[in-house]
């Protein structure tokens, strides 16, 4: 199985190509990365990208690292107190996911017409980390973080139009953590721990197994995250 992982060198991204490298059913996997990755693998290709290239897909060398793709894990992502702006913050949460969702499945959809995939009825997973407060109702009134949770649940929207869109090919999986703690327990996460939160391999382990078997659960909570018993656990 090969997966692309965008955002690998983040806090959650590294942990899920950790997991990603030590899964017996992945083979190969792509990571998309804004910065260096200081690690080689034999399943891994690293293709450093742009911020062109995550708006068009066109650059020859990276459509074809996307072929034969079955899965992606999306991580990347940026904080508003971290965007340079408002629009930045939107083009990475907004743009960048829209034109993953297409490129993926059109990349997959041209492996499959071109014999690349032996089952038939399989379909692209996208796996999206989002969080736990994204608001897809974009009229609801909200008291805080109000843009922030608004644009998170756009990207949503996003993704779970494109699946029914291409029910055939495409289907899409929200990540809803709380907050996202360390594997080692700090106090600082125990303080943490007061609210609504998940331990990074954890959430790690639900999304990589997910984008392998797949899921009639479509968006997760952080409670069913944290209560995740899947397959995978031995391979964290």
């Amino acid at each position: 199985m090969k997966v692309i992982i965008a955002g690998a060198t983040g806090f959650v991204g590294q942990e899920v190509l950790s997991q990603c490298l030590a899964h017996p059913s992945i083979t190969s996997i792509v990571a998309l990365c804004r910065r260096e990755l200081p690690i080689t693998h034999p399943k891994l290709h690293v293709h450093r990208m742009k911020d062109e290239d995550f708006l068009s897909y066109s650059d020859p060398q990276l459509s074809a690292s996307l072929r034969g793709a079955d899965a992606c894990i999306w991580t990347l992502g940026v904080t508003p107190s971290r965007a340079s702006d408002e629009q930045a913050f939107r083009r990475v949460t907004l743009e960048y996911t829209s034109q993953a969702a297409k490129a993926f499945n059109n990349a997959f959809t041209a492996s499959n017409e071109a014999g690349q995939e032996a089952s038939a009825g399989r379909k692209f997973r996208f796996v999206y980390f989002s969080g736990g407060m994204a608001e897809r109702d974009q009229s609801k009134p909200l008291w805080f973080y109000a843009g922030y949770r608004r644009v998170r649940g756009q990207a949503e929207n996003i993704l779970l139009e494109q699946a029914a869109a291409h029910s055939a090919t495409f289907e899409s999986y929200i990540m809803r953590p709380g907050m996202v703690l360390s594997r080692q327990g700090t106090f600082a996460d125990r303080v943490r721990g007061l609210v609504p939160s998940v331990r990074v391999d954890v959430l790690a382990r639900a999304a990589v197994d997910v984008a392998v078997q797949g899921h009639s659960e479509k968006i997760w909570e952080n409670a069913q995250i944290t209560e995740w018993k899947g397959v995978g656990g031995q391979h964290g």
